[in-house]
């Protein structure tokens, strides 16, 4: 209990979010992903870092966890996966909650394609089933592998495979953050870079 509120108190003062939303944050790290302890108080100076060099706010993630953070943990996700991905949308000009649902209808559909997603993709060279089954537990390794896969399709064949993997309403969206995923000077990737730093360098930036 001392931990969870110390992290909230912290996570609201970092993130200028009110008392209650940062425990409601507190209460969903620790419910999808098991996040408790000190893992908190690490937790939040990573979303900080992440807050103080991209264009995610600690506010995105709060509003973005209730929604999609159960998807990401049941695909072999963590927290960091789940900012990464905002990350790539938010640049995009996808707001939390549109970037949230957006993940959470379309990474079921890219683990259970429709028919019409496995032909479109199959005539393009790509197997989802591959993808998938070879990525299974790792869910950014899944997202990055397909993106890898669509580099050497042609910007229409990109769009086509977008529209029936994801759905007419959803592949903008998730076109926006295989791209920003793609870009090496993105701020997504300045997200994974972030993932690579030690629990002592984040809790000096914070």
């Amino acid at each position: 209990l001392l931990a969870t509120t110390e992290g909230a108190t912290k996570l609201a003062t970092l993130g200028m979010i009110s008392q209650e939303q940062a425990l409601d944050t507190m209460i969903s790290l620790n419910s999808a992903f098991k996040i408790n302890g000190s893992e908190l108080a690490e937790t939040v100076d990573f979303l900080n870092a992440v807050e103080n060099q991209t264009v995610l706010a600690l506010s995105d993630v709060t509003e973005a966890i209730p929604l999609v953070a159960p998807v990401i943990k049941g695909l072999g996700g963590d927290i960091q996966d789940l900012a990464v991905m905002l990350t790539a949308m938010r640049e995009g000009g996808i707001n939390a909650n549109e970037a949230a649902n957006s993940l959470k209808t379309s990474l079921a559909r890219l683990i259970t394609p429709t028919r019409q997603a496995t032909e479109t993709a199959t005539a393009f060279g790509i197997s989802i089933d591959s993808i998938v089954n070879s990525n299974e537990g790792d869910l950014m390794g899944m997202v990055q592998s397909l993106g890898t896969a669509m580099q050497s399709l042609s910007d229409l064949q990109q769009q086509q495979l977008l529209s029936d993997l994801f759905g007419k309403r959803q592949f903008a969206r998730m076109g926006a953050l295989f791209s920003n995923l793609a870009d090496d000077a993105s701020q997504a990737n300045k997200a994974i870079g972030l993932t690579a730093l030690s629990v002592e360098d984040l809790a000096i930036i914070s």
